[in-house]
C-alpha cells in the first residue's frame, strides 16, 4: 500500500514541471482598464472568435491580471475575461513598472516570430523604418508590439528612439493635420478592420490617443484609427481661425440617383434625388441612415450604406479649375450630358479631338462651355485636360528618382458579383486580391508615391473601367493583382505578365523581386492577353501570385506572412524599377 502511495506522489511531481506553457508568450501586467465605448464584449480569450462571457459599458473599471498581443484579461463580476486593447484606457497600477520604448526596424524583411529564438515560427515580417513598441526583453531578442500584432526580433535589427520611452497613448487631444489623400478611417488598428470612411489631404483631426503605428481620431460620433504615417502634429495657437473639425462630417454619395426621403426608411416618401460625387453635410445619424439639406432647403434622409464619410470642409460644391483649361475628347461619340452622373441625359455627342473650355469640376466629372455657349457635363476619364496655349496641364513625372511622387495605379482583381476563381477550400480570389492591394497600398504611400486603388471595397469593377483608370491619372505603374487556378491541382507557383514590349521592363524588375522573395516556384515572365494590359497604354503587369486550386499553396497564400511578403516583394520591385 505503501509503496503505491509513494508511486503516485512520484508521478505527480514528475507531470507538475512540464505543464503546458502559454504558446503565445503572454505577459502579466498590473493595472486598471477603463471601458472607453458604450458597450463592449469581454471574451473567453483574447480574439474576437472566442464566445462572449459578459458585457460592460464605458466609464466601468476593471483590474488586469494579464495582456496578450492587443487584448488585456480583467477581473469582472462574471469571471475572468478578455477585451480589445483598443478599445479601453489602461492606467499602471505602479511607476515602477519599466515602460514601453519605441523603436524602428533598420532591416528589409526582418521576420516576426512567435518566441525568442531563429527555430521559432514565423509570424510576418517587418521593413525598414516600420515603427514598433519594445515591451520586453529575453538575452538577444526583444519583444515588439505594432499595430494589431507582436512577436520576438533579434535586438541587432531594431534602433530605439530613446532610452525614455514613451507611453503607449503617444498623443492625446491634440490637433492631426492629413498628408495624403483618400486616408481609410478604420474601426479598429488593423488594415484588416472595416473602413469607415476616408479622409484627405489638408483636413483637420482631433487626435484622442494612439498604439504603435495608428492614431486613435474623433470621426464624427464615432472613435476611429488612422495611419500615423499621414497625420502631422500643428499648433492650434498659430492658426488664424478654426479649422474644420472631424466631428463635423461630409457624405459623399457613391450611386448614382440616389433617392433622399422624409423618413428613416425605404418606405418613406422620396422628397429628393442625389447623384454619385456630390457631397453633403450630415446633419444627423439614426439607424445608418443621415440627414442632409438639399440645395432648395429642404431636409431629408439618405441610406448610409451608399454614403462614403469624410471631414472634406466645402460641402456640395463644385472644384474650381485653372483659368483658360480646356478638355479634349479622346473617343468618338463620347456622351456630353445634362449632370454630372452616368444616368442624365445626353445633350450632345463629342467626337475625337473635339475641345471645350472648362467651367468647374464636379468630382470625377467636367462642366464644359459648349459652342451654343451653354454646358453640359463630360466624365473625366474619356478625355485630357489641356491649358489654352494646348500644353497638358498635369505634371510631367520623370521615371527616376524612386518612389516619390509616382502615381502607382494598383488593381485588385474581380470584386463583387464576380468572384474570380475559388480555392480547393473555398477561397474566394476577389478577397485575397482586395488583402494583398490594401498592403501594397499602404507600404507605396509610406514611400511617398501616389497609390490609386480600382476598387477598396467588394464592388464589381468592369475591365476598360480599371483601364480608364490607370489613362486618367496618367500611371507611371499599372499593377494587377491575381491568384490563379487549373485543372491540374499539382501545378503550383507566381507568374508575372505583360502584352506590350514596352512593358517588359516593369515586368522583370517586379517578376525578380518575387523571385527573390516568394517561397513559391517561379513559374517565368509571359507575353498574357489580358485586356487590362493589353489595352493599357501605361506601363502594366498582371500578376498571378499562386495557385488557388493546390490546397497547400492555398493554405499559404492565405497567411498574413504570404500577403505581407507579396506586397513587400511588389514593393521592392517597384522601387528597382524607378530607381536611377
Amino acid at each position: 500500500m505503501i509503496k503505491k502511495i509513494i508511486a503516485s506522489i512520484l508521478i505527480v511531481l514528475m507531470i507538475i514541471p512540464f505543464q503546458p506553457l502559454e504558446a503565445d508568450y503572454a505577459h502579466a501586467e498590473a493595472g486598471t482598464a477603463t471601458i472607453s465605448v458604450s458597450t463592449l464584449n469581454v471574451r473567453t480569450g483574447p480574439g474576437l472568435s472566442y464566445p462572449v462571457l459578459t458585457k460592460v459599458h464605458r466609464g466601468e473599471e476593471y483590474s488586469i491580471v494579464d495582456t496578450q498581443n492587443d487584448w488585456y484579461k480583467v477581473r469582472t463580476d462574471s469571471g475572468e475575461g478578455w477585451v480589445a486593447e483598443w478599445l479601453v484606457s489602461v492606467e499602471s497600477a505602479s511607476s515602477d513598472v519599466s515602460p514601453k520604448q519605441e523603436g524602428r526596424v533598420n532591416t528589409d524583411g526582418l521576420r516576426v516570430r512567435k518566441g525568442p529564438g531563429t527555430s521559432e515560427e514565423v509570424v510576418t515580417v517587418l521593413n525598414t523604418g516600420d515603427r514598433v513598441s519594445i515591451s520586453d526583453e529575453e538575452s538577444d531578442w526583444l519583444f515588439i508590439e505594432w499595430g494589431n500584432g507582436s512577436g520576438w526580433v533579434h535586438e541587432d535589427y531594431v534602433s530605439e528612439n530613446s532610452t525614455t520611452s514613451s507611453p503607449s497613448k503617444k498623443r492625446e487631444n491634440e490637433e492631426g493635420i492629413i498628408t495624403d489623400n483618400s486616408l481609410n478611417v478604420r474601426t479598429s488598428p488593423s488594415l484588416q478592420s472595416s473602413v469607415l470612411g476616408v479622409l484627405n489631404k489638408g483636413d483637420h483631426v482631433e487626435v484622442t490617443g494612439s498604439v504603435s503605428g495608428w492614431y486613435e481620431i474623433q470621426f464624427g460620433s464615432d472613435k476611429a484609427w488612422v495611419n500615423d504615417a499621414y497625420v502631422e502634429f500643428s499648433s492650434r495657437a498659430n492658426d488664424d481661425e478654426p479649422a474644420s473639425s472631424s466631428t463635423n462630417l461630409v457624405g459623399i454619395i457613391t450611386v448614382h440617383g440616389l433617392n433622399v426621403r422624409d423618413e428613416t426608411s425605404l418606405n418613406g416618401s422620396v422628397v429628393g434625388k442625389v447623384s454619385k460625387g456630390e457631397k453633403y453635410s450630415l446633419l444627423k445619424e439614426k439607424n445608418n441612415w443621415y440627414q442632409i439639406k438639399l440645395s432648395n432647403g429642404k431636409k431629408g434622409w439618405i441610406a448610409g450604406w451608399y454614403v462614403q464619410k469624410t471631414v472634406t470642409a466645402s460641402a456640395h460644391e463644385s472644384e474650381p479649375t485653372s483659368e483658360n483649361e480646356n478638355i479634349t475628347v479622346l473617343y468618338n461619340g463620347t456622351n456630353i450630358r445634362s449632370e454630372a452622373n452616368a444616368r442624365a441625359s445626353v445633350i450632345e455627342r463629342g467626337s475625337s479631338g473635339d475641345t471645350f473650355p472648362v467651367i468647374s469640376k464636379n468630382g470625377d466629372w467636367y462642366e464644359i462651355q459648349l459652342e451654343d455657349g451653354s454646358a453640359g457635363f463630360v466624365a473625366g476619364w474619356v478625355v485630357s485636360i489641356r491649358s489654352s496655349t494646348g500644353e497638358n496641364t498635369t505634371p510631367s513625372r520623370k521615371r527616376s528618382g524612386g518612389l516619390q511622387d509616382k502615381v502607382v495605379v494598383i488593381d485588385p482583381g474581380h470584386g463583387g458579383r464576380d468572384s474570380g476563381t475559388t480555392g480547393a477550400s473555398g477561397t474566394l480570389e476577389k478577397l485575397l486580391t482586395m488583402r494583398t492591394g490594401e498592403l501594397l497600398a499602404e507600404k507605396l504611400k509610406s514611400a511617398g508615391a501616389k497609390v490609386v486603388l480600382t476598387r477598396k471595397s467588394d464592388e464589381y469593377l468592369s475591365l476598360p473601367s480599371r483601364v480608364s483608370l490607370s489613362h486618367y491619372y496618367q500611371a507611371d505603374a499599372f499593377i494587377s493583382l491575381h491568384f490563379d487556378s487549373i485543372l491540374d491541382s499539382s501545378i503550383v507557383g507566381h507568374t508575372t505578365y505583360y502584352y506590350q514590349g514596352r512593358q517588359k521592363e516593369l515586368a522583370d524588375e517586379i517578376h525578380g523581386s518575387l523571385a527573390d522573395r516568394l517561397p513559391t516556384k517561379d513559374r517565368g515572365v509571359r507575353v498574357g492577353d489580358y485586356h487590362v494590359v493589353r489595352e493599357n497604354n501605361q506601363p502594366a503587369v498582371l500578376l498571378e501570385l499562386g495557385f488557388l486550386s493546390n490546397p497547400a499553396e492555398e493554405a499559404n497564400v492565405n497567411t498574413q506572412y504570404f500577403q505581407d511578403l507579396a506586397a513587400t516583394a511588389i514593393y521592392h520591385g517597384l522601387g528597382d524599377y524607378f530607381s536611377d
